[in-house]
């Protein structure tokens, strides 16, 4: 079968970004950087943003937050939230939830809108900066952020998404349990810091998913090469990958993917469906030969 020649270039672009990103996501939590990897993430959007620019802003608004590194924890927080939400005027964007723009750091930083998890990422990375540490909390509504107050001895939670008000732990607890209606783990296991490998996955997941919600399969493919970088048995990503190449008319590379998660997930509830894929794969592919 011919290929698109520029097609071929644009995978091997995002192959490589791909990788890069796996090698940089790699190692202990505390060495990877959230910021840079973020920043990978947001080429498979905007290929050609200017990531200089983006970081010189995460010092900008690190600066005016470490004009009150002489006061308590909690107030270099609050000082945190008025001058990313009251002063910058960043916010959870309402109306365009689901524009891909909205998981990627970049672009938070240039208009102020974004998802929770990229607000989060926001508050995290400038915290850093000015010599806070925030931790992101996975909570199953939406991505928190929290701290710990070591003059009250007591963890702090903040909502990204809603000018960073704080969130009493009892009121999320309560949330948590009316949500999962008693069933299910323990609340307080939803408020547990995830690592930035958990952050950086369930940014990929809303990309992805942004990317099927458009129609935009090649960007969907990309954030599945990510997210396969980071976890590179998942047998899942595998096979929507593969659903996704078929989409897109890559019919070689949709077949080797749906045949190993065919091969190895043979007991699972989907796999009739996958088999019937294969077989419009290698008809596809008898037709094209």
């Amino acid at each position: 079968m011919n290929e698109d020649v520029t097609q071929h270039h644009v995978k091997i672009r995002d192959l490589n970004l791909a990788r890069q990103f796996g090698n940089l996501a790699r190692g202990n939590d505390h060495v990877v950087r959230l910021d840079l990897c973020c920043f990978l993430i947001g080429r498979i959007v905007e290929p050609d943003f200017n990531q200089l620019s983006a970081l010189a802003r995460l010092d900008e608004l690190a600066a005016e937050v470490r004009r009150a590194s002489d006061q308590s924890t909690r107030d270099q927080v609050i000082r945190l939230g008025q001058a990313l939400f009251e002063e910058q005027g960043f916010r959870g964007d309402t109306d365009t939830y689901y524009d891909p723009a909205n998981c990627c750091l970049h672009s938070a930083l240039e208009t102020g809108r974004g998802m929770p998890i990229t607000l989060a990422v926001v508050m995290i990375e400038v915290a850093r900066r000015a010599g806070l540490t925030l931790h992101g909390v996975g909570a199953p509504f939406h991505f928190l952020v929290k701290y710990f107050d070591p003059e009250a001895n007591t963890e702090r939670f903040l909502d990204p998404f809603h000018a960073g008000r704080e969130i009493e732990r009892k009121a999320l607890t309560e949330r948590l349990r009316a949500t999962n209606r008693g069933v299910g783990p323990n609340p307080e296991s939803f408020l547990a810091s995830v690592t930035k490998r958990q952050i950086l996955q369930r940014i990929l997941t809303n990309l992805k998913g942004a990317g099927v919600r458009k129609r935009d399969y090649f960007a969907a493919i990309t954030a599945t090469d990510f997210l396969l970088s980071l976890s590179p048995w998942s047998l899942e990503e595998r096979r929507d990958r593969g659903l996704l190449c078929y989409q897109t008319g890559q019919y070689i590379e949709a077949l080797d993917d749906l045949q190993q998660y065919h091969e190895h997930a043979s007991g699972a509830p989907d796999a009739d469906r996958v088999a019937d894929f294969i077989k419009r794969v290698q008809a596809r592919i008898a037709e094209g030969s």
